[in-house]
């Protein structure tokens, strides 16, 4: 009797492992049917992202491309109005003082009065004479320096209005950057 216990034991011990490695088996093969279900879920999430994205990307192409042609056409527009404004010859002040200094409409001395004594006047003549000539001379050189003082200024004033006009194209074209 205790060899047919033993025998029994073995049987029940070996149907026990079977039903265990079935059972096993099943689970590992519901869980593979599931991953391959899950993997093709997953993969067609990951397409729609995909897709979403590509969308999306493409969309804000389309806005960048928008942008960027408007503030090329805004920066052409700032570059134009400052080539314009920096280039713009400006009429010389320094020309239109000697012009009206040749035509007597500017007169850089005071005329003096007449003398009423004739006394002498030969001699005051010539007296007056050098001094007329040493103040043409002086008269002379003055308009010299006024006209390349006033030339000088003029030039700064050049200056100054290009880079003025270099600051206001640059603050335009960060305003523009910024909208």
């Amino acid at each position: 009797m205790r060899t047919m216990m033993f025998g029994l034991s073995w049987l029940k011990l070996g149907v026990v492992a079977g039903l265990l490695v079935a059972a096993i088996g099943g689970v590992l093969y519901y869980g593979g049917t599931r991953y391959d279900a899950g993997a093709a879920s997953v993969q067609a999430k990951w397409d729609k992202a995909k897709l979403a994205q590509a969308d999306v990307v493409v969309r804000q192409q389309a806005r960048n491309l928008l942008q960027a042609e408007n503030w090329a056409d805004q920066f052409g527009a700032i570059g134009k109005r400052y080539e314009d404004q920096t280039h713009v010859q400006a009429p010389f002040l320094a020309d239109a003082v000697a012009a009206d200094v040749r035509s007597g409409a500017v007169r850089l001395r005071d005329v003096a009065p007449a003398a009423t004594c004739t006394r002498g006047l030969s001699e005051a003549a010539a007296r007056s004479r050098a001094a007329d000539a040493a103040a043409t001379a002086a008269l002379a050189q003055r308009v010299q320096d006024s006209i390349a003082a006033v030339r000088a200024g003029d030039e700064a004033d050049a200056r100054e209005r290009q880079l003025d006009e270099q600051v206001k194209g640059l603050q335009d074209i960060i305003k523009a950057e910024r909208h």
